[in-house]
């Protein structure tokens, strides 16, 4: 209790340092997913630890976000000319849920703008949370109201299956930075290495 109290009270009062951390980002950094944490590394096998997200995951995030903000702007123009796209009770879901969401995230990422403070990746994850789950949200609207006949529906299942795959192949290929195992090669390595700017660690021989 004595260490939590300690850690807790740092945390608390901790300044920021004149020199930066090694891996210490900028917010900007963190939607486009520009940099990554290396939390621990094998000093004779390579293997390691990184805080790094799935690329796939977080582009359909910001997607999602960009797509709910354009249909939303859209909707409230054409409804300020008596033009109603969609249902009213389908209006209010869709201004409640996005309300909760990109409310949630602005609320959990803007403020790391102005703080005095190093800040890292890790602090980005709750806002990412609700990123997360617009993408549900704007999914479901998109079959509800947007594909209205049932072939664009059985290609848009189609499409839907093919992402699923695709997200899940990506946490396979970076499985081995998530949980350290099994260790790879230099060249496995540098085939992760998908931004020049992720730092991953590659031991010297």
């Amino acid at each position: 209790m004595a260490r939590f109290t300690e850690l807790q009270w740092k945390i608390l009062t901790l300044k920021n340092e004149d020199t930066e951390h090694k891996y210490s980002s900028s917010p900007l950094d963190w939607i486009t997913m520009d940099t990554n944490i290396a939390y621990w590394f094998h000093p004779i096998s390579g293997a390691q630890i990184h805080l790094i997200g799935n690329v796939l995951t977080w582009a359909s995030a910001n997607v999602a976000t960009l797509v709910y903000v354009c249909l939303f702007l859209w909707y409230l123009l054409r409804r300020r000319r008596k033009i109603c796209d969609i249902p009213e009770d389908a209006w209010r879901l869709w201004v409640s849920a996005g309300g909760l969401c990109v409310g949630g995230w602005a609320v959990n990422y803007l403020p790391f703008f102005v703080m005095e403070k190093t800040v890292f990746l890790y602090h980005y994850l709750p806002a990412l949370t609700f990123q997360i789950l617009l993408i549900p949200v704007v999914l479901q609207h998109l079959t509800d109201h947007l594909c209205r006949s049932q072939l664009p529906k059985n290609a848009f299942s189609a499409l839907m299956v093919a992402w699923f795959s695709s997200v899940y192949l990506v946490y396979r290929t970076f499985s081995p930075l998530t949980y350290g195992e099994p260790t790879l090669s230099a060249a496995e390595l540098r085939a992760l290495r998908w931004k020049e700017s992720w730092d991953i660690l590659i031991r010297k021989h």
